[in-house]
């Protein structure tokens, strides 16, 4: 089934104009990637980019804009634009998360747009070029994965009781965060799983489900947390397929913020049982280790 006969009207143009601009967007990535025909470059902070990205991030905003002129873009890849902080609706969109997967020639690179009305994200999508695989979400109406034109409804297969699979990604403070992992996952009688060199796809969440929970914190001042349009796209999905993601406070994120950066760390479950107990015991390490107090809030 198409995305558009499994939701409501409210939200059809954004559907569709989300969907147009990741299929034109997969295409052209994966016209790069086979053969291996885009050159690679280095931004300012030394991380690659490439044609692809360049490619890939032209043709969303070109649909976006056509589509939806007085709204604001954010993206990776484009210059960011102040205005968008008094724009109510603005487009959040990394053309490829995981570009250093797609010089490494792995295969797992996904494209992300959301659509985030006053700070939240309301429609969101992802395509991943080397399968195809789709992941969409509306606020209140459900989650859906698939390929274009047969999606199914996605909702996460309950596991209240622990063990349970924790992860975390290099972009939201592993590996130096690993051995607090290690004692949150003690806490819960859970698991860690190996860290991911990838951002937060909803991919990580699709059955067969290589994790049931993803935590990120920094373990020192220093290091980097992610921007925005690595997780608002996985914020929705997570939520509308029956979990929950929140800051390492207990609060929703925002997005379009003027420093749109994961400041309180994150924690998303594929349960809000999952969720509390965990939020509970990474708040407690972290206390007791003295790291980043004010990103932990009150446990009482």
């Amino acid at each position: 089934m198409s995305s558009e006969s499994l939701y409501s009207p409210r939200y059809q143009h954004e559907l569709h104009v989300i969907t147009t601009a990741l299929e034109r967007a997969d295409a052209a990535v994966a016209d790069l990637y086979h053969p291996a025909a885009a050159a690679t470059y280095r931004k300012d902070d030394g991380s690659p980019v490439t044609d692809a990205d360049l490619a890939a991030d032209r043709i969303i905003r070109e649909e976006l804009a056509r589509a939806f002129p007085n709204d604001a873009i954010l993206t990776e890849e484009g210059v960011d634009d102040p205005a968008r902080l008094a724009n109510p609706r603005c487009w959040i969109v990394d053309p490829i998360d995981g570009t250093q997967q797609f010089v490494d020639r792995t295969g797992n690179f996904d494209c992300l747009i959301a659509l985030t009305i006053d700070g939240r994200p309301v429609v969101v999508g992802s395509i991943q070029p080397t399968t195809g695989i789709l992941c969409i979400a509306v606020e209140d109406e459900g989650a859906v994965s698939g390929t274009l034109g047969d999606l199914a409804r996605v909702t996460f297969k309950k596991q209240v009781t622990a063990p349970w699979l924790i992860g975390s990604s290099i972009w939201f403070g592993a590996p130096e965060n690993l051995e607090v992992l290690d004692e949150i996952a003690q806490a819960s009688d859970s698991m860690v799983i190996d860290h991911t060199r990838i951002g937060f796809t909803p991919r990580l969440f699709l059955a067969p489900r290589t994790c049931d929970a993803v935590l990120g914190f920094r373990v020192e001042e220093s290091q980097f947390m992610a921007y925005d349009w690595d997780f608002a796209v996985g914020d929705l999905f997570i939520r509308e397929a029956g979990g929950l993601l929140t800051d390492l406070t207990g609060a929703r994120m925002r997005y379009n913020g003027a420093r749109p950066v994961a400041e309180t760390g994150l924690i998303a479950a594929t349960s809000p049982e999952i969720h509390e107990r965990l939020l509970k015991d990474t708040q407690s390490a972290l206390r007791r280790r003295g790291i980043r107090p004010d990103l932990v809030g009150d446990a009482s």
